[in-house]
């Protein structure tokens, strides 16, 4: 009997320490996993461009945005474009984008986007939301968590417009 039993402390043995090397605890390997957990996260954000005739071309691109960071880029009418910025938990993250509103040649008006990423107050969930720090132009926008529309400032403009 006394052989059986020391078979089974053995076994036991082996099993703790199998156990242990699959559920690491160490405080390093802890910091990585958070580390490898927070940088990637990230929010989805669009912007589109509804508007009869003109071109978003961005004029800056600033803050907090995933890597890789995002190239200057134009948004024709019909058309979007995609960002995504950093998120956690725990901070709040802002990535601005600013526009040039481009009618042909010219420029007639500008906007400046800010996406923001904030942790809520239930259970750290980022919360996605847009803000139009400035605009200026013959354009107006809608917008809403995760997106903002860029449309024409007065309809019956466009309209009187596209029937000559």
């Amino acid at each position: 009997m006394p052989y059986l039993h020391g078979k089974v402390i053995l076994i036991l043995f082996i099993l703790l320490v199998l156990a242990s090397a699959f559920v690491s605890n160490s405080p390093q390997r802890n910091k990585q996993l958070k580390n490898d957990f927070q940088t990637n996260l990230s929010i989805g954000f669009n912007i589109y461009n509804h508007t009869s005739d003109f071109s978003l071309v961005s004029a800056s691109l600033e803050g907090e945005f995933e890597s890789p960071f995002p190239s200057t880029h134009i948004i024709l009418p019909d058309q979007s474009h995609h960002f995504e910025v950093r998120s956690s938990g725990v901070t709040s993250y802002s990535a601005y984008v600013t526009y040039n509103v481009i009618s042909g040649t010219e420029t007639v008006g500008d906007i400046r986007i800010n996406m923001r990423t904030t942790p809520s107050a239930y259970f750290g969930i980022p919360v996605p939301s847009t803000i139009v720090d400035f605009i200026d132009g013959p354009i107006r926008y809608d917008n809403g968590g995760t997106y903002v529309t860029i449309l024409d400032s007065d309809p019956i403009q466009v309209s009187q417009k596209q029937s000559r």
